[in-house]
């Protein structure tokens, strides 16, 4: 299927994860002029080596940015306004007991995985409002629709985008603009990884043991396929969805 995603333009933030590098991969590999923000050149540079992609002949931008800040957001509004497609993208929260987070912290985990999404689609509405185009895709968290115990602080944020998401949506004033949140469950990534090998070999068995046994399809997620879905839902094949929150998670719900 040809997605026809060639020559578009493409903002990614956090392009430095291992869900971000795969939709930097995936969207390069489409033909799009992708700009992807990073924290570390070493961190983005190392994924493409496990996805086995040459970035040096690619029409791509790394820009070492947070765009959870608005400082940056300010120096990168050019590049963010004139994007076809805005994929958000954020680290999530830690884990922990709520009755030991800090007002800090619920506000700073409320900032980098709510608030500064909402103010990314703030930014690029307008132009995307002159053209009659645009899709924004919001990569979130399962733990939207199925709460994770002890990642409260990460419920707490998604839910609340994926509300405004449904409300804004139902907006009139955005034709042809297209705004839908991916939620992943568990796929192998670096933190998945680095959480297991930080418990001892039998603790570690059982823990991989009782988070498959979880996922109904028997297996983790792979970046690459949650890439693939990522693109699609930014081609005009999916134009007809918005307002929607897509679990991709292998059929885990609880």
């Amino acid at each position: 299927m040809d997605l026809k995603l060639e020559n578009k333009k493409v903002f990614i933030s956090s392009g430095d994860t291992d869900l971000g590098a795969a939709c930097v991969v995936e969207f390069l590999n489409e033909g799009s002029q992708v700009i992807t923000t990073i924290s570390s050149n070493k961190k983005i540079n190392k994924l493409f080596k496990e996805f086995k992609f040459d970035p040096s002949s690619a029409n791509l931008a790394v820009i070492k940015k947070d765009v959870t800040l608005e400082k940056d957001r300010i120096e990168l509004l050019p590049q963010i306004t004139s994007t076809d497609i805005l994929i958000n993208h954020s680290p999530g929260p830690i884990q922990g007991n709520f009755l030991k987070w800090t007002e800090d912290e619920w506000l700073r985990s409320l900032q980098r995985n709510l608030l500064s999404n909402i103010e990314m689609i703030k930014l690029v509405i307008p132009e995307m409002q002159k053209r009659n185009a645009g899709k924004i895709l919001n990569i979130s968290s399962m733990s939207a629709i199925y709460p994770i115990m002890d990642f409260e602080l990460s419920t707490v944020a998604r839910t609340g985008l994926e509300g405004f998401v449904k409300s804004i949506a139902k907006k009139t004033d955005y034709p042809g603009i297209s705004i839908n949140n991916i939620l992943p469950g568990y796929f192998l990534t670096k933190s998945l990884e680095n959480f297991l090998n930080s418990l001892d070999e039998d603790e570690k068995n059982k823990k991989y043991k009782e988070l498959l046994s979880n996922i109904p399809i028997g297996r983790f997620g792979m970046p690459e396929e949650f890439a693939k879905s990522c693109c699609f839902l930014c081609s005009d094949h999916a134009g007809f969805f918005s307002g929607q929150s897509f679990l991709i998670n292998g059929g885990q719900c609880y």
